[in-house]
Formats: structure tokens, C-alpha cells, sequence
């Protein structure tokens, strides 16, 4: 025969301690993505930030040192900067965290650079409220990088 007494004094987790351990767990894992998928956003930002800086003085370098015109194209249907450099195209793709407005297309002069007019792009960064601009100079083609408040 069994002892019916020692199975019934076996103990155990009731229905409402497991689900409570189990939101709980839930909770954790679920508070962690979403600062994960924060940061992950936030480092595409400043990665195409760093990108696109890094592409500008390459694509006007080139212009001072090759023998052909070279071009930013900014397309806001597209969302993505695409810098031609001669028989090269690269492509940028704006994240989605950034509003951008510009001129559709700038040419900087073989030779010396230069873009001829003072155009800026400007990005709307939502998250941090920043309004950051690439103002381009007269004469030295080189672009000025401002940081404010909306």
C-alpha cells in the first residue's frame, strides 16, 4: 500500500506564485529590449552622422584633387544622400530618427572644391530635440557644423 499522507504533504508552486514569477521575468526581458532597440537607434544616428561627415570631405577632396566635378544628391522621396565621385557612387541611407531638408543637389568644382552658393542641409533629431545643420561657406567650399535647441 501507499502512503497516501506523504504525497499529499509534498509542496510545490501554486498556479499564482508561477504566474507571478513568470510576469515578473516577462517584465525584465521585456524592459531590457526596449532599452537595447534606444541605443541601437541612437548609435545609427551618430554612425550615419560620422558617415555622412566622412563622405562630404571625400566627395569635395576628390572634386580638389581629380580632373572631373563632383555631387551630393539628397533625395527625400528615397531618404538616402548618394555622393558621386567620377565612375563612384555611394549611398546613404537617413535613419529613421532624422527629418533632413536641403538642396536637392550640390556640385563641388573640380580644381578648387568649391560649391558655389551657401547651401545647408539641416536635420531634425527628434529624440534629443536638436536641429543639426551643415551650413557650406563662400569661397573655401568648406561646411560649418552647428548644433542647437528646438
Amino acid at each position: 500500500m501507499t502512503d497516501t499522507r506523504r504525497i499529499n504533504n509534498c509542496s510545490g508552486f501554486t498556479l499564482i506564485e508561477t504566474l507571478l514569477v513568470f510576469v515578473v521575468a516577462v517584465s525584465l526581458i521585456s524592459l531590457s529590449s526596449l532599452l537595447v532597440e534606444k541605443n541601437i537607434s541612437n548609435f545609427s544616428t551618430a554612425q550615419f552622422f560620422s558617415s555622412f561627415e566622412k563622405q562630404l570631405l571625400y566627395t569635395q577632396q576628390m572634386a580638389v584633387v581629380g580632373a572631373v566635378d563632383t555631387e551630393v544628391y539628397f533625395s527625400l522621396e528615397e531618404q538616402q544622400f548618394r555622393f558621386v565621385t567620377g565612375s563612384k557612387e555611394e549611398a546613404l541611407l537617413l535613419p529613421e530618427a532624422l527629418a533632413a531638408t536641403g538642396p536637392v543637389k550640390i556640385i563641388f568644382k573640380k580644381g578648387t572644391g568649391n560649391n558655389g552658393n551657401l547651401s545647408k542641409y539641416s536635420f531634425k533629431y527628434g529624440r534629443k530635440n536638436q536641429l543639426i545643420e551643415f551650413q557650406f561657406q563662400m569661397g573655401s567650399g568648406k561646411y560649418v557644423k552647428k548644433i542647437s535647441e528646438f
